[in-house]
């Protein structure tokens, strides 16, 4: 997902999410697919995935898979437990001791890093390998996107200026990490268990096409081997010992003893493979959903269903002609797009219909009744014609959609949509990772985007100034892919970004009204994560910081 967190079109509607992944009543305990046979520490958990990673480098990969991977392998100062629910959405200390020190003004941060841990090559974890990754993100020869997270760290713009090499607020002495901020952050500490910041090897290349494998890792396992757009494989971490401590009291439970990827399999071959025991799970056809659920029962035997913190949506390009300085015409698609429609082609217990950016759940929602929910109407309609008159600029529009899942057939809706208003929609499939790719290179000649996002850490910024902030758009990797640049709108997410407690999440849910009103993005739908099983899975576990099965608990029987 570089600079986003991108959603795979292979997950089929998995999304990602740092506060509790709500189970839907029913659902079997993390610590069983609820089979009723013994499981076993050991095997290979087998894994399809449509789309190939991004990236494996943790300053670059953020595509969701990616991260699945990524949490698997990196160690972070502070994480979460590898429970599904509250108990796994709580912030702990991992490589750290304890929680930081805080200074009296709020902006310097100590952390002491346990001693013991090792990365896969043997060398001792120090807090060194934690200042790499703060620095490395903001090299701007690595292009990353993690470096909008760490912005406000004291020393950050003069490096991602190409001023200095180091970020001045950022010092490491034997086992102590400091961070000093440039002003008071509440969210910072959520910020550092996000997954472009693991401890790396001091002297990782800072190249903008990132390592690749073997990738020395410090977390319970490391990726050996990738053949990019084939497979990929991921083995135990040689050093990590859930005997001895400092590992003993973290309980990552590192059941399997490796984990294969296939990449490329499209949906109805992955479901096939399944259900032949040849995969173990992977996306599925939307469309297979209900008969999974008919055969196996919802959240009792091999199919699950979780709620995610998790939108798809529409970025309409304020970088290219049809919608510059033009939130009319924004508005206008707001009202003329079939919701409803849209969220049938995700399938059976997909999730449901939105009209705005942050989810339910999410702090700072409120359900502001934006645009029309229920479908399009004849005064729904009526407006939007309204609103297009006039302002369609030659009436043609290039929609880059991607080729799998549900993909093409919300595109053709999108499509049918807007040509009632007007505006004739020119479809481009790519695969999802090529789409979102061109998408964050500024200057790509698309109108219409078709996108999904979930959050990287439990606040509304995540959602709102993460995907919209114009201060933030770059030459490539972009997140805010609508290139959405307002600066009434830029000086009130800084605003927000500032506050805290109430104040900061009625500000967060002001913006997600008013954004929405102007088209910065057209939300259609919050999804559900749908996970489909092989016989021989034991231990399942969909993890709440991301969304998506957590292979760090998965076993085999």
């Amino acid at each position: 997902m570089k600079n986003r967190f991108w959603l795979s079109a292979a997950l089929a509607a998995v999304g990602v999410s740092l506060l509790v992944a709500t189970a839907f009543a029913g659902a079997a305990s993390s610590a069983s697919a609820a089979s009723g046979k013994a499981e076993a520490r050991g095997g290979t958990f087998r894994y399809d995935s449509r789309s190939d990673f991004d990236y494996i480098d943790p300053q670059l990969a953020y595509f969701s898979h990616s991260w699945q991977a990524m949490n698997m392998v990196g160690l972070h100062m502070l994480g979460f437990p590898d429970k599904e629910g509250a108990a796994g959405s709580r912030l702990r200390p991992e490589a750290a001791a304890g929680l930081p020190a805080v200074a009296k003004d709020g902006k310097t941060y100590t952390f002491k890093i346990k001693t013991g841990f090792k990365f896969s090559n043997g060398a001792a974890v120090t807090a060194a390998n934690f200042a790499e990754s703060l620095n490395r993100a903001l090299d701007p020869k690595m292009q990353s996107p993690a470096a909008s997270f760490i912005e406000d760290v004291v020393g950050a713009k003069a490096v991602l200026d190409g001023k200095a090499t180091k970020a001045s607020g950022v010092t490491a002495k034997g086992q102590v990490l400091t961070v000093k901020l440039t002003k008071v952050a509440p969210d910072f500490l959520a910020r550092m268990t996000m997954e472009f910041f693991p401890a790396i090897p001091v002297g990782m290349p800072h190249i903008a096409e990132g390592v690749d494998a073997p990738m020395v890792s410090a977390g319970p396992y490391y990726i050996k081997e990738w053949v990019k757009g084939r497979t990929a494989l991921a083995v135990r971490n040689p050093n990590w010992n859930n005997a001895k401590e400092p590992y003993k009291s973290l309980q990552r439970p590192a059941n399997v003893d490796g984990l294969a990827w296939t990449f490329g399999n499209s949906l109805d071959a992955t479901k096939l493979r399944i259900d032949k025991g040849e995969a173990d799970s992977g996306g599925i056809p939307p469309a297979s959903v209900a008969g999974l659920v008919q055969q196996y029962g919802l959240n009792k035997e091999r199919f699950f269903v979780r709620k995610n913190l998790v939108f798809w949506y529409l970025n309409l390009n304020r970088d290219q002609a049809v919608f510059k300085n033009n939130n009319k015409l924004a508005s206008a698609v707001g009202y003329a797009i079939d919701r409803p429609q849209m969220v049938r082609q995700h399938g059976f217990l997909a999730g449901g219909r939105t009209d705005q950016i942050l989810p339910p759940g999410m702090p700072g929602y409120k359900d502001w009744n934006v645009y029309p929910l229920t479908g399009v109407t004849s005064a729904s309609l009526a407006k939007a014609k309204s609103l297009a008159s006039g302002s369609t600029r030659g009436g043609k529009a290039t929609l880059y959609g991607f080729n799998s899942s549900f993909g093409p057939t919300v595109s053709q809706v999108i499509q049918f949509n807007l040509k009632q208003i007007g505006l004739d929609v020119d479809i481009k499939l790519f695969d999802r990772v090529v789409q979102t790719e061109k998408g964050g290179t500024k200057g790509e000649p698309y109108d219409i985007l078709l996108n999904g996002w979930g959050a990287d850490y439990p606040d509304p910024y995540n959602f709102i100034n993460v995907l919209l902030d114009g201060t933030r758009i770059q030459a490539t990797n972009n997140v805010n892919l609508s290139y959405f640049n307002d600066p009434a709108f830029n000086k009130k997410m800084a605003t927000a970004a500032a506050l805290s407690g109430d104040a900061r999440l009625a500000a967060y849910a002001t913006l997600d009204r008013d954004l929405s009103k102007a088209g910065a993005v057209l939300g259609y739908i919050n999804t559900n994560g749908r996970y489909y099983l092989s016989s021989s899975v034991g231990c399942f576990n969909v993890s709440p910081v991301h969304g998506t099965i957590n292979f760090v608990v998965i076993c085999k029987k």
